[in-house]
């Protein structure tokens, strides 16, 4: 017996040889996919919750601020109830009956 493979055996072994090496590289591609999409799914997530914290952030100043003047305004002596009118006043346009709110409004 001849240790030289016949025609036959050899053409087998190269097309066993070239069908795993096809699924090696159709497995690594799909890897390659999975993690590159991983990656930038991931990336979306972290922008997108970096841009609420952001926002939550600037709201707890906000909140924080107002806090403060809150607190500046009733360790400074005052009224609790003028604040309230006060903030009427200015946030929502409130006023009294007896009293007339006019609005500049400027021209072009």
């Amino acid at each position: 017996m001849s240790l030289r493979l016949s025609s036959n055996e050899a053409r087998r072994n190269v097309k066993h040889h070239s069908l795993i090496s096809i699924i090696a590289g159709v497995a690594c591609l799909i890897a390659v996919v999975y993690v590159i999409y991983s990656v930038v799914a991931d990336s979306i997530t972290i922008k997108e919750q970096t841009a609420e914290y952001n926002e939550l952030v600037k709201q707890t100043e906000e909140v924080k601020e107002r806090n403060a003047q809150i607190n500046d305004y009733l360790n400074g002596g005052g009224n609790l109830d003028e604040y309230i009118e006060n903030m009427a006043r200015d946030k929502f346009d409130y006023a009294n009956p007896d009293e007339r709110i006019y609005y500049v409004v400027p021209g072009n």
